[in-house]
């Protein structure tokens, strides 16, 4: 079975030599370190919320999820994956995780259902209002600073010893393709999730993302250093199990929603039911939520406790006993229909993320399966060398240096293979790369048995006769 071959900037050329187990292990570890960290920001989250404030809150939100990918950095370079596309995957499943969880299932889990629709601060309209605008605002800001970059350019830099050390320090700031697919994928999960609460949270989200969008530009083009070069790999990755999964929990969180409604645990006395209760009863020194003391008498109208947040899958109307009903009749059928169309969306993405790609792998075993993308553009790998065409070069990519390091014997090919040019040397032959290749580091009786050859075999036409 054959498929589609990487970048040559996408091999991770020094992790070639570990086993798959080894790579399942490692991963397995940085995974579990990494539901470690959620359960941690999850409690700190959660004690800000109900002791500090919900503006808080939304600070130290945006906070953590700018800093995770730094931290989640640490954690996949202890990882081993043999294309930069999978390293990549793993970043994105990691930063999802962190900043799905916190956003939106955190904030959701620890409001209580009473305060869902209030106008306190302390309330679930409140809370995801600040999250918004903290999305909007701090977090496009704390990647402008950029901390760890001004330090390097403005205190690490004039300290250092050595002017290739000085010059280290001048890189940009480090940004990932996948992490800031994580941003775009949460950002839809907020506005589908809590939609059928907040409804002007489309607006919000819509805001959010003109202003991520042109700060990443800026940053991509004035400040951020290059990125590994790793094709469509993580956008089709994102497209297919994250975006699509953002629009599934967003959904059925909305029919959550309208069964749950009107959250205030209380269900009518009507001509169907009787409870015998005292319309006239007055309650006094009635402790609310948030510590408050007050007097409360009963409307017009009986009402008994009824459970309205212990619902299963599917939401619709049949979680309803026949002694706690609390949906109209106008719910009853939207609530039906919402949980008709959840049942239908979770099965169309179980069919398309995850049944079909086990499908296409177990095809794989015995037949082929690939199917090529685009169009032929008519032309040959050897009319675009040192323009679009590019060899798969074995190299190392080590901190502190400017270059990579060549791994291997290059004076059988054309150079302008290699895709990276020392702007100090103005030969137009191996020789340029001399200073960049480890094998200049190995006596040369045993070259040939350290490190390999790398042979070109260009037709006649294009070969390069200087």
């Amino acid at each position: 079975n054959c498929c589609e071959a990487a970048d040559p900037d996408a091999i991770r050329w020094n992790d070639l030599k570990y086993s798959f187990l080894e790579i399942c292990l490692r991963q397995l570890c940085t995974f579990a370190v990494t539901c470690g960290l959620v359960g941690l920001s999850a409690y700190v989250l959660t004690l800000t919320r109900i002791t500090v404030s919900t503006t808080s809150f939304s600070i130290i939100l945006s906070a953590t999820n700018s800093l995770i990918p730094m931290i989640v950095r640490i954690l996949v370079s202890y990882e081993k994956h043999r294309r930069e596309g999978a390293m990549q995957a793993s970043l994105y499943v990691k930063i999802t995780l962190f900043r799905w969880m916190n956003a939106v299932i955190v904030t959701w889990l620890i409001t209580p259902l009473l305060v869902t629709l209030g106008e306190n601060s302390m309330d679930l309209i409140s809370t995801i209002n600040a999250t918004m605008l903290s999305e909007m605002l701090v977090a496009p800001m704390l990647r402008y600073v950029d901390v760890v970059s001004f330090l390097d350019r403005h205190v690490f830099a004039p300290r250092a010893k050595t002017e290739e050390q000085m010059l280290s320090r001048f890189r940009g700031g480090w940004y990932n393709l996948s992490e800031r697919f994580t941003d775009l994928t949460k950002v839809l999960l907020l506005c589908i999730f809590y939609s059928p609460f907040y409804p002007f949270i489309y607006f919000l989200g819509a805001a959010t993302l003109f202003l991520q969008y042109w700060m990443d530009k800026f940053l991509l083009l004035r400040s951020w250093k290059r990125a590994p070069t790793v094709g469509a790999d993580t956008p089709r990755f994102s497209r297919r199990y994250f975006s699509t999964a953002a629009i599934v929990i967003g959904v059925i969180g909305a029919g959550y929603a309208y069964a749950r409604s009107p959250f205030t645990f209380l269900c009518a006395c009507g001509k169907d039911r009787e409870c015998n209760l005292t319309s006239s009863t007055t309650f006094t020194d009635v402790t609310v939520l948030n510590g408050d003391l007050i007097d409360v008498e009963t409307a017009s109208g009986d009402y008994y406790f009824c459970e309205q947040k212990s619902i299963g899958f599917p939401p619709t109307d049949k979680v309803q006993e026949y002694s706690l009903q609390w949906m109209t009749s106008e719910q009853e059928r939207l609530t039906k229909i919402f949980g008709v169309f959840c049942v239908v969306v979770v099965a169309i993405y179980g069919v398309y993320a995850l049944f079909r790609p086990l499908i296409h792998f177990t095809l794989s075993l015995v037949t082929g399966v690939y199917e090529p993308q685009g169009t032929d553009q008519r032309k040959d790998f050897s009319s675009g060398v040192g323009i679009e065409s590019f060899g798969y070069i074995p190299s190392l990519e080590v901190a502190g240096f400017h270059f990579p390091f060549l791994a291997c014997n290059i004076d059988d090919i054309d150079v302008r293979l290699i895709k990276w040019k020392d702007p100090n040397h103005k030969e137009e032959n191996a020789r340029q790369y001399d200073e960049h290749n480890l094998i200049y580091d190995v006596s040369k009786e045993r070259r040939d048995a350290v490190f390999s050859r790398v042979k070109h075999y260009p037709p006649a036409w294009c070969s390069n006769t200087e």
